[in-house]
């Protein structure tokens, strides 16, 4: 599975990706780059119940607890040196990494208060990223 494109989100909101299969079967991978000129977090989730609560906040709710997702691949975008624009990615500048939880998985590009690493206002400006994302379901044997 690969996406490859540039995203609209409206502040409160978040892009999202749910139809990655499991991978934990057959020894999948992830890899991600997303860039945008302002500041944006990366969560994904393995945990069906934690992504459920997730989609409820932006959906507007409030839900009892705001799970972090899987910390080896949820993140706050940082400043890419040189360039203007911030950056979220997998090890490596964008590497594959094994994922060792089971699926389903939920991939989302965040431009909301969850969580209040990012603080954005409902005046804002919608977030404008560009999304290359990769899911592999059997790594190489390199």
């Amino acid at each position: 599975m690969t996406v490859k494109r540039d995203v609209t989100v409206d502040p409160g909101t978040a892009w999202m990706e749910t139809g990655i299969p499991d991978l934990s079967e057959s020894g999948g991978a992830i890899e991600y780059i997303v860039r945008a000129e302002t500041p944006f977090d990366v969560y994904f989730f393995s945990d069906e119940a934690d992504f459920r609560k997730y989609d409820a906040y932006i959906k507007g709710d409030d839900p009892d607890e705001t799970p972090p997702g899987n910390d080896e691949f949820s993140q706050a975008a940082v400043p890419k040196e040189g360039s203007g624009m911030y950056e979220a990615a997998t090890d490596d500048g964008g590497g594959r990494q094994s994922v060792g939880a089971s699926g389903p998985y939920y991939f989302a590009v965040d431009h909301s208060n969850y969580r209040m690493e990012n603080r954005v206002e409902a005046f804002d400006d919608p977030l404008t990223a560009f999304v290359d994302l990769e899911v592999v379901r059997k790594r190489s044997l390199l």
